[in-house]
């Protein structure tokens, strides 16, 4: 796991999901951290994380209550189910 995971605070997990060699976009290809977190926004930890990484890896943030992606500009998906 890069060493930048552990600046970013309420991180329960954190996994690297290993890119697809045969995509035609070289972001397609690049690995991705997924990050769980504790709580949260999830949009405003994978803006955090964004910067960290970079170009570097693709980002996927879970909380209990979202989900966002790099690739999405990271906006925040809800999985409240109320």
């Amino acid at each position: 796991m890069p060493a930048w995971v552990r600046l970013l605070q309420d991180v329960k997990a954190a996994y690297i999901q290993p890119g697809n060699p045969e995509e035609a976009d070289p972001a397609d290809r690049r690995d991705s951290i997924q990050i769980e977190f504790t709580g949260g926004d999830a949009g405003q930890h994978c803006t955090a994380a964004r910067a960290l990484a970079r170009t570097d890896y693709g980002i996927i943030v879970t909380t209990p209550t979202g989900v966002a992606v790099d690739s999405s500009d990271c906006l925040s998906v809800s999985l409240d189910s109320s």
